[in-house]
């Protein structure tokens, strides 16, 4: 390291004009235009209310704005995100990259909010982990700073959830039926908080601790080396649970070292579990036999569960599940070159819904609105703690300096920063069926030759669909309007083309799709559920993950928020555009949490299998008609609804990387896409970057499945479809663009998405924007678009690139 690059801090200051961030720069510039856009924002509004904490000059009155808005997800309307947990990477962002840290009451509010929500102080404290240091090509450059505040933060919420156990367990003790759930007071102000509301409350500061007076030795050993030894699973009927209420959610203890007895164990019980996953991963990159290593940690971890700890996720799928035990023998290991990613599935359990048959009424409670604007009285609030109280010895001066040094410091070590092309690094691979498919040489085959489609779309007929779409079509559709956009059952023949395909009786469908697709999400549930002594909870269900370390999944987890705000903006429009999409949550600066999609495969690896043991199949569409020939009606609504839908995100946001092995296609013909580690403008490829002048991805392969590019379902529903999307997004395209403004104002230079720096920004806003002077005129561009995709020479070169450099094929 150059002595002369102070060490410890973030920072800039006028005599480093050079070295300031050019995001931190020019953040008042990209941000300025939203100062006076205050005119009438609601509560509910949230993204606007966050706006004005990064542009209001009085943040003081934007802190009172956010104190007013909801802190938890409301799970009743799953439609729309309007709570401040989706944005806590903005909020953050703004704490420490433009206040540094250093605005108090901002402090307070962020404390206040996390001390009456467990799941909100949980994000809070990953996204600060994060932020404390950033991985260069160098070595990682660590901001003392964020480390020192992110470890106050976890000994206040320490404080604060003392005595409790953080799983929303608490409603079993909750009387339902005195309380008054009337969906019409589900909104109303929180300027009086009644005590139905304070009791409700309760429920997201955790259930106080009872001690077990007897423990199921059942439920101890299973999934333990003392079951195995024991073979215990060779009578399960007899062992099986019957009394949910035997389960008592205790904290979690590391297998990996003791914790200081000092110390309250409820907010680390649920960081100390995941510590010690991310602390297995580590360790399997110097094992030798990586998966008998693996399950002899995760037996080691099963002596410590059940436990009230949970999958950190925003989402509502397994929310509020407490962790039951890991099912260790369905673990598998990718052993890249210096990495060993695996995945994971966990067993869980939701407490309160084994008490009530009513979940409905469950839902409702859990969604009741929390705000920062309470009575509750936190245990914060009551011992009236200030962030100075815990260990803080460091003055607005020092924070700004080391703010100036960390930033310079930061700059040095990315100097020589180069996107090198990115290799495939084991999360596509989990979704191939089995060690053939990973390692076996692929036998190259003659390539038939691919038909050559026009690019051209008449005017006429651009004009006669256009004349399909009537007045502004960006507002909510009606039922004809949703209808009109599904396959249309009356030009049946001409696009389901009953002759293609190949017949395939029982026995040869369920054989290729166990093939294909493996043992479904259904089928491996029902199997390991009845080898569980719990498969009698009727909450109980199943969750995979990708573990992985070594890896900055910050940028992934932004990609994915971005694709979220997209599918709430297709959801608004009425649109029948699906994306399947899937969490990512980032636990440290180098090591993160990937929900796993079920059920599907990877475009990659359906070619080796048609290729390898299917060569009667004479293409990718000529599967998909067989496979999905019994139920080729909605296989194909799905197929071209998430055709359309990735395709805009694709464009909108510049995905690139957009090899088979990227891409997956599930059982019910969905397409679905994975890893962005390139988007905005970073791409992959030194300098060549083969995908840099195509607008989406969109080979003859895909729309062959269609019918072509003359086909109906192309021509009346693809390109129909498109069009509308673009026109949702354009109306709503400031939930877009702010999202990626506000990042990148913040650590912008710090992921490699905005490698183009305030260019990515305008190059963003153009393709929302496009110059047209009418809705005519922008069907033509947007047609342009998908002309200028279709079979792509570049799209097409560039998976040829990666056949012969990863054997990925195409």
């Amino acid at each position: 390291m150059n002595d002369d690059i102070p060490r410890g801090c973030l920072c800039y200051t006028k005599k480093n004009k050079g070295e300031i961030p050019k995001s931190f720069k020019k953040a008042n510039k990209i941000l300025s235009k939203y100062k006076h856009n205050n005119l009438n924002i609601q509560d509910d509004d949230i993204l606007y209310v966050i706006i004005r904490l990064y542009v209001a000059e009085n943040k003081a009155n934007a802190i009172s704005m956010l104190q007013r808005c909801r802190i938890n997800p409301n799970f009743e309307i799953n439609l729309q995100r309007k709570d401040l947990e989706y944005f806590i990477p903005q909020i953050v962002n703004f704490m420490i990259f433009h206040q540094q840290l250093s605005d108090e009451n901002l402090i307070q509010f962020v404390l206040q909010a996390s001390s009456i929500d467990f799941f909100f102080a949980h994000q809070v404290f990953f996204q600060l982990k994060s932020l404390s240091q950033i991985i260069t090509p160098n070595e990682p450059v660590t901001f003392n700073i964020v480390k020192k505040f992110t470890d106050n933060f976890f000994i206040k919420m320490s404080h604060n959830y003392a005595g409790n156990l953080l799983i929303a367990s608490h409603l079993l003790k909750i009387n339902l039926e005195e309380i008054n759930f009337n969906k019409n007071n589900l909104n109303t102000s929180n300027e009086a908080i009644s005590p139905t509301k304070s009791t409700l409350q309760q429920v997201y500061q955790g259930t106080p601790r009872i001690e077990s007076l007897k423990v199921n030795e059942n439920i101890t050993f299973y999934g333990t080396f003392e079951w195995n030894k024991n073979e215990y699973q060779q009578c399960i009927p007899n062992l099986i649970l019957n009394n949910y209420k035997e389960i008592h959610l205790q904290d979690y203890n590391s297998i990996f070292g003791k914790r200081s007895n000092n110390l309250d164990t409820a907010f680390y019980s649920n960081i100390c579990f995941w510590d010690d996953i991310m602390k297995i991963c580590e360790e399997l990159s110097k094992a030798k036999k990586k998966t008998e290593v693996l399950h002899s940690y995760l037996q080691k971890m099963n002596e410590n569960l059940p436990a009230a700890v949970y999958v950190p996720f925003v989402g509502n799928q397994i929310r509020n599940h407490a962790v039951l035990k890991i099912v260790y023998k369905e673990s598998r290991v990718f052993s890249t070159k210096m990495r060993s990613p695996f995945s994971l599935i966990l067993e869980l359990f939701r407490p309160e819904i084994e008490e009530k048959n009513n979940s409905q009424i469950v839902e409702e409670q859990i969604s009741f609105p929390i705000t920062a604007n309470t009575n509750v009285k936190s245990k914060i609030q009551k011992q009236e703690l200030k962030y100075d109280d815990i260990e803080r010895r460091f003055s607005s001066a020092d924070i700004q300096k080391s703010i100036q040094n960390e930033f310079l410091q930061l700059k040095f070590h990315q100097s020589n920063l180069t996107i090198n092309q990115n290799k495939l690094d084991g999360t596509s691979k989990f979704y191939c069926l089995n060690d053939d498919s990973i390692n076996s040489d692929v036998e190259q085959s003659d390539q038939n030759d691919i038909p050559k489609y026009s690019t051209s779309y008449s005017l006429q007929e651009n004009v006669q669909a256009f004349s399909l779409e009537g007045p502004s079509s960006t507002h909510q559709l009606d039922k004809k309007e949703k209808e009109d956009l599904f396959i249309s059952k009356m030009h049946r023949n001409s696009y389901l083309q009953a002759e293609k395909g190949i017949k395939l009786n029982s026995e040869e469908y369920n054989e290729l799709k166990k093939t294909i697709f493996g043992e479904s999400s259904t089928q491996q549930a029902e199997r390991i559920k009845s080898q569980s002594i719990f498969q009698n909870l009727k909450s109980w269900k199943l969750v995979h993950l990708i573990i992985k370390t070594g890896d900055n999944l910050k940028q992934e987890q932004f990609a994915l928020q971005l694709i979220s705000q997209f599918d709430q903006i297709f959801k608004k429009s009425g649109l029948p555009l699906k994306l399947r999409y899937y969490e990512v949550l980032s636990l440290g600066p180098d090591c993160g949490i990937i929900e796993m999609i079920k059920n599907a495969t990877t475009i990659d690896s359906l070619q080796k299998n048609l290729r390898k043991r299917y060569k009667n199949f004479i293409n990718f569409s000529d599967f998909f008609r067989s496979f999905f020939r019994d139920n080729i009606d909605q296989a194909l609504q799905n197929y071209v609804q998430s055709l359309t839908a990735y395709g805009l995100v694709c464009y909108f946001l510049q995905v690139k990387d957009r090899h088979n092995g990227n891409i997956l296609l599930d059982s019910e013909g969905h397409l679905i896409h994975i890893d962005f580690g390139f988007f905005l403008s970073n791409a992959p490829g030194k300098g060549m970057e083969f995908e840099g002048k195509v607008p989406f991805k969109l080979l003859s392969d895909y729309i062959q499945v269609l019918g072509g590019a003359k086909g109906t379902l192309f021509k009346e529903n693809f390109r129909k479809l498109f069009y509308k999307g673009f026109k949702a997004c354009q109306q709503y395209q400031k939930e877009i663009l702010l999202l990626v403004e506000m990042m990148y104002t913040g650590h912008g230079t710090t992921l490699p998405c905005f490698q183009k720096g305030d260019q990515a920004i305008k190059e963003l806003y153009a393709r929302f924007n496009p110059k047209v002077k009418s809705d005519a005129e922008l069907y033509v561009h947007v047609q342009s678009l998908i002309n200028k995709s279709l079979d792509n020479w570049r799209a097409r070169w560039y998976d040829k690139f990666q056949y012969f450099a990863q054997g990925v094929f195409y």
